[in-house]
């Protein structure tokens, strides 16, 4: 980038001295001189160099707990921030699979799911859960990076293993590294409690890195002094115990930034290695170019005013030809007369392709520009989705026009027409109706789904593979219903107990019975339900819903929202009442289950949950935030704090956890409902732009507490999604 900026600058400072049409004069050169030109590219060069130091750094490997480091210790430094990769470990005694995911410069989280290879869980291990295993959270955080303008001193960070859970392999560390780029050397040291005590260190040396050489130059030699408790922590495995030698030596290859295959010595006295994948999800445009989206309009232009030669008829059809190569769809559009008597033309239209508003605009504008007519002196278009009218721009056609010449800039036209408040579209009696499209009453979707649960007595990991069927559309083009069914492929839940043994719920039961819904129905209706939503204007938004929203629960909702254009929160309110459905069939119940004492009775019960909703989008960072402060389905009453990250490629990472006075207790310890969730954009894999999401949400355990039911489509997330721009 740096290289063009100086580019253009030397390029366009040639233009003073020349004429306004042709930077070089007969009889002139760019250069004055020769001494000039040998200059310039001694500058860009210098530029090149500078830049080539900026990005110049050592591997960037993982160690076998999916944590940047070494072998068993960590370093300070982190992957790219959007950088998520998965791996597996043979460390005996322990068998550890891991992700690893940089959702900032400063903040790296892994997970790991580590099983003691032979040793026999103590409590349910006898009845199918097999070898014992721990689910692991590890966080790190820089607090000294090479993006803060230090080069001189170490990167510096702080971290925690194993922070959630039993925290059986928990451990804190600072750790500093620091890298001699020109000896293609890398140092770390460190200090650590827990399961981690002392100082501990490491040394990564990659001596063929800068060489052009195939597989030699992607080969690291590592080295560290491993400081785990192997002797005296109390939660290791019995054959992991005895230590040789504290220093871990091996070989580490990272091949084309993605693949990592790592192999060393452990505790002097076997061998570990490792195999892990990375991908740069956070920032990637996709495997494929986007060559099936369409180019954006430019011919034919047409501006012929309306009449005999050009009537509304050939223009509506113009238009909704138009918007349809785009990949947009026009749904109606009227010709009215403003308060000076000129022509006004409306139009509502239904993006089904883009993820960001600045494409549609973008498109929408080049439409515009070629193809209203002179005669019209205004263009109100209106944005519409699931029946609701989101936003409107208003264009003036002389400014259409000026823009389709090049006499003012995108920003400009952007600044004279920018994102407002819908407005109701005109009546037939306002206005004249010259096209009308109804939405679609029928559209059917089919799809893979996997439900995963992990931890039950009988093993593990249990499963559920199942293809989901979803016909959606619109009633009499107002009232937006759903149907899914789905038919479970393969399941490996069947016989599983809903209640956790070692650690039984004493709220109400209305979330741990929830794979009773998936493991005794191969064929299941889960949702069938009508919603209707209105803009009320002035940033106002309401939607009711009707019907069953999920496997568990159905019933009626209604949300209030406030969030006006261009605005970074929103607020709302919302309320919902769910009767619990029976495990089978599409019946509901008025009771459920709750531990009293040793057994389970049944109590009577209809899920009421009621919200105030606060919703927050800083853009400096690309993060959002929902506060969602009520009563959840087990009656008890608190707040959820969901806090999430975006990214360009269109990935939202996010955490949330809930605070409420369930008092409900794991391992001893008061427990909040807390987990991760991600959302991966369908169109990475496509050579298209896609609206679709891949989505997968994991809670630390599933328990009542904190719980809340689906009520359909919420009314930020419509906007927001129309709304969005990176």
């Amino acid at each position: 980038m740096n290289f063009f900026l100086i580019f253009f600058l030397l390029f366009f400072s040639s233009f003073n001295n020349g004429s306004a049409l042709d930077p070089f004069p007969e009889g002139e050169d760019l250069f004055d001189t020769a001494e000039d030109e040998t200059s310039l590219f001694r500058d860009l060069e210098l530029v090149r160099k500078i830049d080539a130091e900026i990005s110049d750094e050592m591997p960037v490997l993982y160690d076998y707990s999916m944590v940047v480091g070494y072998f068993n210790m960590p370093s300070a430094r982190m992957a790219k921030t959007g950088v998520f990769g998965i791996g597996a470990a043979a460390v005996t005694p322990y068998d550890v699979y891991g992700a690893n995911f940089q959702a900032f410069d400063r903040l790296e989280f892994s997970l790991n799911y580590r099983v003691y290879r032979g040793m026999v869980e103590h409590n349910f291990g006898d009845e199918g859960f097999g070898d014992d295993a721990e689910r692991i959270g590890n966080v790190k955080l820089g607090l000294l990076t090479p993006q803060d303008g230090f080069p001189g001193l170490p990167q510096i960070s702080i971290g925690v293993e194993d922070f959630i859970g039993t925290k059986r392999f928990n451990s804190k560390y600072v750790v500093g590294t620091k890298q001699f780029l020109d000896w293609n050397l890398e140092c770390t040291l460190g200090y650590g409690k827990g399961r981690i005590k002392g100082f501990f260190g490491g040394i990564a040396w990659s001596p063929f890195r800068k060489s052009q050489l195939p597989v030699l130059k992607d080969i690291s030699f590592l080295s560290e002094c491993d400081a785990i408790n192997y002797n005296k922590h109390p939660h290791e495995h019995p054959s992991g115990r005895k230590v040789k030698s504290r220093v871990n030596g091996g070989i580490s290859f990272l091949g084309w930034d993605a693949l990592q295959f790592s192999v060393s010595s452990v505790r002097g006295d076997e061998i570990a290695d490792s195999g892990s994948l990375r991908f740069h999800i956070g920032t990637t445009a996709g495997f494929f170019p986007k060559v099936d989206d369409p180019t954006l309009y430019q011919s034919p232009i047409d501006t012929e005013p309306l009449g005999i030669v050009r009537n509304e008829e050939d223009l509506s059809q113009e238009l909704a030809y138009a918007f349809s190569d785009q990949g947009l769809d026009l749904y109606s559009a009227f010709l009215g007369y403003d308060e000076s008597g000129q022509k006004e033309l409306w139009l509502k239209i239904v993006n089904n392709r883009y993820r960001e508003e600045r494409i549609v605009r973008d498109r929408v504008q080049h439409v515009l520009a070629s193809l209203t007519p002179s005669d019209v002196k205004t263009v109100i278009v209106i944005v519409e989705a699931d029946a609701i009218p989101c936003q409107a721009y208003r264009y003036r056609n002389e400014d259409l026009k000026r823009w389709r010449q090049g006499l003012i800039s995108d920003f400009e036209l952007e600044t004279v027409s920018p994102m407002r408040e819908a407005p109701s579209m005109p009546s037939d009696f306002d206005a004249a109706k010259i096209f009308q499209r109804y939405k679609r009453i029928w559209t059917f979707t089919i799809r893979p789904r996997l439900l995963t649960f992990f931890g039950s007595t009988s093993g593990k990991f249990k499963y559920n593979v199942s293809a989901v069927a979803s016909p959606e559309g619109y009633i009499l083009d107002q009232l937006y219903y759903k149907f899914q069914v789905s038919y479970a492929i393969k399941s490996s839940m069947q016989g599983l107990g809903g209640p956790d043994r070692a650690n039984p719920s004493r709220l109400l039961v209305v979330r741990t019975d929830s794979l009773k819904y998936f493991q005794t129905n191969t064929f299941s209706m889960e949702q069938a339900y009508l919603q209707k939503g209105w803009n009320f204007g002035r940033g106002w938004f309401y939607r009711v819903a009707l019907g069953y929203f999920e496997a568990a629960y159905g019933g009626a909702a209604t949300e209030l929202l406030y969030y006006p254009v261009n605005s970074h929160w929103a607020i709302g309110a919302e309320f919902a009442a769910v009767p619990k459905r029976h495990y089978h069939g599409i019946e509901f119940r008025r009771t459920t289950l709750q531990l009293r004492g040793d057994r389970y009775v049944k109590v009577p019960f209809i899920g009421i949950q009621y919200f105030l909703d606060f919703y927050y989008d800083y853009k400096p960072l690309n993060m959002d935030l929902l506060l969602s402060a009520g009563q959840f389905l087990a009656k008890d009453k608190g707040i959820r704090i969901d806090l999430g990250r975006y990214f360009k490629s269109g990935l939202r990472f996010s955490l949330w956890c809930a605070f409420t006075n369930g008092h409900d207790h794991v391992n001893g310890h008061t427990y909040f409902d807390k987990g991760f969730a991600f959302i991966i954009p369908l169109d990475i894999f496509l050579k298209q732009s896609s609206r679709n999401y891949i989505g997968y949400a994991m809670a630390a355990w599933l328990r009542d507490v904190g719980a809340r039911a689906e009520t359909g489509k919420k009314l930020y997330w419509t906007l927001e999604k129309e709304r969005y721009n990176y």
